[in-house]
């Protein structure tokens, strides 16, 4: 499979670096030394090494992409015959759903200048950190939050979409989504299940 290191101009490459154990049960990493890509250690790993670099996914209209740095199946992850690396090695190459039911998603986005994300909803708890740029956070409710790099969030199944507040420069950030039960909310005395949506209306205000 083609691998690119971004798909957005003006971010850094990175690598990203996986930890396994050895035949003797010492511990050693599992995807290859960029500086030294026969190393002794990766190749005693008992599964085949993974790249040193995610694999990416483009948004529609090339505003930005996904990049694909980690995921389980399960919640409590099986180290064992790492079961989970053979999972996410499939996952390379079928890409996951947004949200894993029952598992973990861990990526890294980026979004080019001046682009927003649709308004959307996930049924997951969503940890994350803007790692370069500047956001900004809406919710379907119209409320708005800036975010300059460094600012954590926490996302519990809301509705939201994602603003580059720049025009000139990239964006980028980290995100692990953990699976979560259905969410209930009492709207005027009714429960209402709330469900998976990529274009939840806005507030008329949101803009």
């Amino acid at each position: 499979m083609t691998q690119a290191t971004t798909q957005v101009q003006g971010l850094p490459e990175f690598s990203r670096h996986i930890t396994t154990h050895n035949a003797d049960g010492k511990a050693i990493f599992q995807t290859p030394d960029p500086d030294n890509p026969s190393s002794e250690a990766v190749a005693a790993a008992p599964a085949p090494p993974i790249s040193t670099i995610p694999t990416w996914t483009n948004f529609p209209g090339a505003t930005g992409a996904f990049g694909l740095g980690y995921a389980t199946p399960t919640l409590q992850a099986d180290f064992n015959k790492d079961a989970d690396l053979a999972s996410y090695y499939k996952y390379l190459h079928e890409h996951p759903p947004v949200v894993i039911q029952g598992g973990t998603v861990f990526r890294v986005v980026d979004m080019a200048p001046g682009s927003s994300s649709p308004m959307h909803r996930t049924i997951s708890l969503d940890y994350g950190v803007v790692l370069e740029g500047e956001v900004e956070l809406e919710l379907d409710s119209g409320e708005r939050r800036r975010m300059p790099r460094g600012d954590i969030f926490v996302q519990r199944g809301t509705a939201h979409r994602w603003h580059n507040v720049s025009d000139q420069q990239p964006a980028r950030l980290l995100a692990v989504q953990l699976d979560s039960k259905p969410l209930q909310v009492v709207i005027e005395g009714t429960g209402k299940e709330l469900a998976e949506d990529f274009d939840v209306p806005a507030a008329s205000s949101g803009g």
